[in-house]
């Protein structure tokens, strides 16, 4: 199942982000299976879930299941996990918070071994429900202080540590003057300030703040407020961000834009209409371009293998397999065994090594394991890496 890559020797989610967002949602759950070819399983089924939303008014992230059951076929195609065979639900948590404790509760209902990628703005209302019972999630999206704090959570993302590595990155860029771009919530404060003691790390000034109200559907204000800096960090959402641009560039904004992690994928970058060419990034994973995720491309053709949550999917059933290699049995506890363990983990080569033995010892980022990022920029209808993996322990006297 692994495929390693030399070329890296190293290594949003973005904390206060998710209620940054104000949603209405409608909530259920699906349940899937990853399907397989001809093959014997010398061990009972096990169950594993993905949470992501679907079918809402709001966010809605289908390619995520798209990515969980692909993963699921192709270890099961390699013979399951220790001669189990694997079963996935996809639990739909509505953007709602009720909805996503019912995925939580399902998730023990149904005795699954773990919770795995996906993606969820209600973190709150899951992770002490399956932490009671002992269920790991591997690859949490990260957003909520329960992800970042609960023993039994394993973030892949570099999360609210990308904020700081933009900042730094704007610095170092010679931007003199910066502004962040969050939504006017009580919890962009902690990510403005992440911003800004980036930025005075790349030796540029503290940044202005600019505020948008949450019920914003006219960006125009936004991006003539942005057309007054040299450079923009952005922490919106991606169809928000599409929107800023494109605003900014109808009046003739200039600013160079660093955005939150995911925002530039295939989807956005064609909804922009070259409006985001020149834009950075800061990411966890290697580049979708890159021939390590060869076996995510053949495994389906319905998923965006450039979206972050769905490589962050991807990667993620790839570390359930790989900290299960030399375990005899398949249970929460032997893969939370194989996760204290681990301490070179590359996801087969999708990110810089991560060592899961030892927490961030800053607090509130506890669960941080991986803050190692590497920058892309939109050039034309593609993206290309800026560099190798950057450490940003650093920023925070680690």
């Amino acid at each position: 199942m692994r495929t390693r890559t030399t070329k890296y020797g190293l290594r949003i989610t973005v904390l206060g982000v998710s209620t940054m967002l104000s949603l209405s949602a409608c909530g259920g759950s699906d349940s899937g299976s990853g399907g397989t070819s001809d093959v014997t399983f010398t061990g009972d089924p096990v169950t594993v879930m993905t949470i992501a939303p679907i079918k809402t008014a709001a966010i809605n992230e289908p390619e995520i299941m798209e990515a969980a059951n692909a993963s699921v076929k192709a270890i099961n195609d390699a013979g399951g996990l220790n001669g189990h065979e694997v079963k996935v639900i996809t639990c739909n948590d509505g953007n709602d918070p009720n909805t996503a404790a019912g995925c939580a509760r399902q998730a023990v209902s149904k005795r699954v071994v773990a919770v795995v990628g996906g993606f969820t703005l209600s973190g709150a209302s899951i992770v002490p429900v399956i932490e009671k019972a002992g269920i790991p999630w591997i690859g949490p999206p990260g957003f909520s202080a329960d992800e970042l704090a609960s023993k039994d959570s394993y973030p892949l993302l570099a999360g609210s540590t990308a904020f700081a590595g933009l900042g730094q990155r704007a610095g170092k860029d010679g931007c003199k003057s910066v502004a962040t771009v969050l939504y006017d919530v009580p919890t962009a404060v902690s990510a403005a300030t992440l911003i800004a003691n980036g930025v005075k790390a790349g030796g540029g000034d503290t940044p202005t703040a600019v505020k948008v109200p949450t019920t914003t559907t006219d960006f125009t204000s936004v991006a003539k407020q942005i057309g007054k800096v040299d450079c923009a960090i952005v922490g919106l959402p991606n169809d928000q961000i599409v929107a800023t641009a494109v605003a900014g560039k109808s009046v003739g904004v200039k600013s160079h834009l660093y955005l939150v992690a995911g925002a530039l994928n295939e989807t956005t970058i064609k909804g922009a209409h070259g409006a985001l060419d020149g834009a950075f990034t800061a990411v966890s994973f290697v580049p979708a371009s890159e021939d390590v995720w060869k076996d995510a491309k053949a495994s389906t053709d319905r998923v965006d293998w450039t979206g972050v949550y769905n490589q962050n999917t991807w990667a993620s059933y790839r570390v359930l397999a790989d900290v299960l290699q030399g375990q005899d049995d398949v249970t929460s506890k032997s893969i939370v065994a194989g996760l204290r363990a681990a301490s070179n983990e590359d996801a087969g080569g999708l990110m810089a090594p991560v060592d899961f033995t030892k927490e961030f010892a800053v607090p509130g980022l506890n669960r941080v394991f991986n803050r190692q990022i590497i920058f892309l920029k939109a050039d034309g209808d593609t993206v290309v890496q800026e560099g190798d993996f950057e450490d940003l322990s650093p920023l925070f006297g680690g």
